[in-house]
């Protein structure tokens, strides 16, 4: 299920928490990709609380370091609300 549509249906009942995809997008994306994602799953799900930006999982090992301070950046800016 998608954020947005997870916010929909469940918003009001309790927290949600990611998602941005742990291989393609943290792994194996760009620094933009990361980005890209944040700001989307901010966009769909952060509007009034209860949302905790994340990874779906866990960050492999060999994540990139600049993609782990890309999701940081982005939810300093982006994840007020």
């Amino acid at each position: 299920m998608e954020n947005k549509e997870a916010k929909r249906l469940y918003g009001k009942k309790l927290s949600l928490m990611g998602n941005l995809q742990t291989t393609q997008v943290m792994l194996k994306g760009s620094p933009a990709d990361v980005e890209r994602a944040a700001k989307k799953a901010i966009d769909d799900a952060g509007a009034d609380g209860g949302f905790l930006l994340s990874t779906g999982d866990q960050c492999g090992r060999d994540t990139p370091e600049a993609n782990i301070f890309k999701l940081v950046e982005t939810a300093k800016i982006y994840g007020k609300y």
